[in-house]
């Protein structure tokens, strides 16, 4: 019983809430939430692969120092060098060791390892020093950490840190083992801080740790030298702040027992999703709400229209025979208005003369006729406003320069050049001069929207410029053709606009070398301009037809436009108008 009580605009409020609304806002949040899982676990697969990137890039650089001490110490030849047995009992024998063998086998090294050093300690007493490289083990030698673990290692590679400098040692022996020397590579950290200095440490913390847990090498520069995880915990205590932590081990039978550990932030991998879930919401929220505001709207008008008959139908009752003002609509009421408006005109013809029906359908007519050329004007206007200022709210938003601010700047100074026209514009005529003035505008605003992938082609015959025309009938056709042509084609887009005096008509085309018209579209739209009234369900046409409902209005049959259009080619309108036309206080031709 309360639902028949309820008017029909509430019952269809209520029917959209619960099929449209509410569905639409389910479907919005499960969307969401598989968004955002599949945001998180890309990113943490992206941060899995760099991590082993590092950890490959780690190793490559290692092995190849593994490699150098290995083939050192491996060298026969340097062994016989190198052992304790191989007297140079004079300093001659000495310079030709180094001549022949121990110069040229390091030599290569020297040149090709600039930042990297090479040390060869050895057993024999009799060979002298040299190079740089070649130094008898003394106590200083043996001093030495790498040294002394290289000896405790027997054949195996030993690795380390000795102070700023990280190294690679092994020992020199024979086959029975016994100790001929050492041989030594120190590199710089920054060679393993070079491979992980490219992450910002913010979003994304690599450490190269030791055995121990020590850091050898990381892109947060402070925690070099440092334990990493009690560091680490430290801070976590401080800092509330959860950490996704991946760790690589190095793999290699001759490389250092470390392990790469890479911590990213939770909110560094959330960050992205977040900003989708905020845009998406922000979104979702603006289309909900302009579905209410439309659904609002069009039902008000809806009553609006069934009030508007019932009241008028009440006056027919009292004996009052008005009519309805009909709106063109091919509705359910827009069908009950024509009939009611017939059954009232049938009334009217039983008891009026043919005189004041005449009279009454002349006079209707020139009504109907003003109104169409204000409905024509009025929906042409609007349109190229909201475009317009929604290109320059789309700047203001997205600038972050002088050079943008400036660029806003003329778009702006061009939109008033444009409204300051359309204000003092107050008659439905102008001369071709301020109709090519504010298409010039128009055309400046459209450059600085699109970053000046549009250029203009003006070819206009000077003495034509006073020409008096309808007002914005080349500015829509301009229009339509960024929107339609050039806005959606790749590279350089241009409108050229010519105007001919051509007999007793002026001939005005507009052409651009946009993305053109399929053929079958191109028919219907040709269809549309051929039949006036036609029902316009092409975007495109509405604006064509327009133009060419205005010019028909002013000069009658005979003068309009006309279109062709080639797929990746482009298209070209051309408006025909008298070149001398007689009018009075711009009233329309009837």
């Amino acid at each position: 019983m309360k639902w028949k009580k309820l008017s029909l605009r509430a019952k269809l409020i209520i029917v959209y809430f619960f099929s449209v609304f509410i569905p639409l806002l389910l479907i919005a949040q499960v969307i969401l939430n598989v968004s955002e899982n599949q945001i998180i676990r890309q990113t943490t697969e992206l941060t899995q692969e760099a991590a082993e990137q590092m950890g490959n890039n780690v190793q490559d650089l290692l092995q190849q120092y593994a490699d150098l001490v290995t083939r050192f110490s491996m060298d026969e030849t340097l062994h016989y060098y190198l052992n304790p047995l191989n007297e140079y009992s004079e300093m001659l024998d000495s310079i030709d060791a180094y001549q022949y063998y121990l110069k040229p086998i390091t030599y290569d090294f020297g040149l090709q390892n600039v930042a990297t050093s090479l040390n060869i300690y050895f057993v024999n007493g009799t060979l002298l020093p040299g190079l740089g490289i070649y130094e008898r083990i003394d106590d200083k030698v043996q001093a030495m950490p790498e040294f002394t673990r290289a000896v405790d290692a027997g054949s195996g590679i030993v690795w380390g840190k000795s102070g700023k400098d990280l190294y690679v040692s092994k020992s020199i022996r024979n086959l029975n083992g016994n100790l001929f020397g050492v041989v030594t590579i120190r590199f710089e950290e920054e060679r393993l801080y070079s491979l992980m200095k490219e992450s910002d440490p913010r979003e994304r913390r690599t450490s190269i740790l030791d055995e121990a847990g020590r850091v050898v090498s990381s892109n947060e520069r402070s925690l070099i030298d440092q334990v990493l995880f009690a560091a680490q915990e430290q801070e976590r205590q401080v800092e509330e702040e959860d950490f996704k932590i991946i760790t690589t081990e190095i793999d290699g039978k001759m490389l250092p027992d470390w392990r790469i550990v890479t911590e990213a932030p939770i909110d560094s991998l959330l960050r992205e999703a977040k900003q989708v879930r905020t845009t998406s919401l922000i979104v979702t929220g603006l289309t909900l709400l302009f579905s209410c505001c439309l659904i609002i709207l069009f039902l008000g008008k809806i009553m609006d229209r069934i009030r508007k008959l019932l009241r008028t139908m009440t006056q027919v009752k009292q004996g009052k025979f008005v009519t309805v003002e009909d709106e063109g609509n091919a509705d359910e009421i827009g069908q009950l208005t024509k009939n009611f408006n017939q059954m009232v005109e049938g009334l009217e013809r039983s008891i009026e003369e043919n005189y004041v029906i005449r009279l009454s359908l002349q006079d209707a007519q020139i009504k109907k006729r003003d109104a169409e050329l204000y409905a024509l004007h009025s929906q042409i206007n609007p349109h190229f406003l909201f475009n317009t200022l929604e290109s320059i709210r789309m700047k203001l938003i997205t600038a972050s320069t002088s050079d943008q601010n400036r660029e806003t700047a003329g778009m702006v100074r061009n939109l008033s050049k444009i409204l300051r026209k359309t204000l003092n514009w107050h008659n439905d005529v102008i001369e071709l001069q301020e109709e090519m003035d504010f298409v010039q505008s128009y055309i400046e605003i459209q450059k600085a929207r699109f970053h000046d992938k549009i250029t203009e082609e003006l070819d206009i015959d000077e003495s034509l410029l006073t020409l008096q025309i309808p007002k914005l009938i080349v500015q829509p056709i301009v229009e339509n053709a960024i929107k339609h042509g050039i806005e959606n084609k790749k590279g350089k887009g241009i409108i050229a606009i010519r105007v001919r005096e051509e007999g007793e008509a002026v001939r005005i085309i507009v052409h651009d070398n946009g993305i053109g018209i399929e053929a079958p579209k191109l028919e219907r739209i040709q269809q549309s301009l051929a039949q006036p009234g036609t029902n316009r369900k092409e975007g495109r046409a509405i604006g064509l037809q327009n133009v060419h409902d205005r010019i028909a209005l002013h000069y009658g049959e005979g003068y309009g436009l006309t279109m062709d259009s080639t797929v990746g080619e482009g298209t070209t309108i051309s408006l025909y108008i008298p070149r001398h036309h007689e009018q009075t206080e711009g009233k329309p031709h009837v």
